[in-house]
């Protein structure tokens, strides 16, 4: 499967989904004018990858966020990404979160750990300062 590049923009995030590394990064900037329209393609994407993927034992996917800004329609749409990631636990794949946010951004910090928390999301994850 091609790994997913949808290249940064100034209201849209950088995102690089590379299946061979097994690495999932977002970061950036994230208010399109249309989020649904945005997210959907990663979606898309994520739905692709969880059919072609067999046996996830041993398997491990690291997914590194960092977002320097998120608006509300971005962040429920994000909220739909990261449960098509989690869905990759019941084919027996280890996820690592990790939700990179400035040291001064105590509100992405919360929006990291609120989202990761939640039942339907339920993912490992540790949340990284930055200065």
């Amino acid at each position: 499967m091609k790994a997913l590049k949808i290249k940064g923009a100034i209201d849209t995030p950088e995102v690089f989904f590379d299946p061979e590394k097994r690495i999932f990064s977002i970061s950036g900037i994230s208010h399109p004018e249309n989020a649904k329209e945005f997210y959907l393609s990663i979606i898309d994407w994520l739905d692709e990858y969880y059919e072609e993927l067999m046996d996830g034992d041993g398997v491990k996917i690291t997914v590194d966020i960092n977002f320097k800004y998120i608006n509300s329609s971005s962040y429920k749409y994000l909220r739909e990404v990261m449960k098509r990631i989690s869905n990759f636990q019941s084919k027996g794949v280890d996820i690592e979160v990790i939700w990179n946010y400035h040291q001064e951004g105590e509100d992405l910090l919360n929006e990291g750990m609120v989202l990761f928390e939640l039942p339907d999301i339920n993912l490992n994850y540790r949340c990284v300062p930055y200065s």
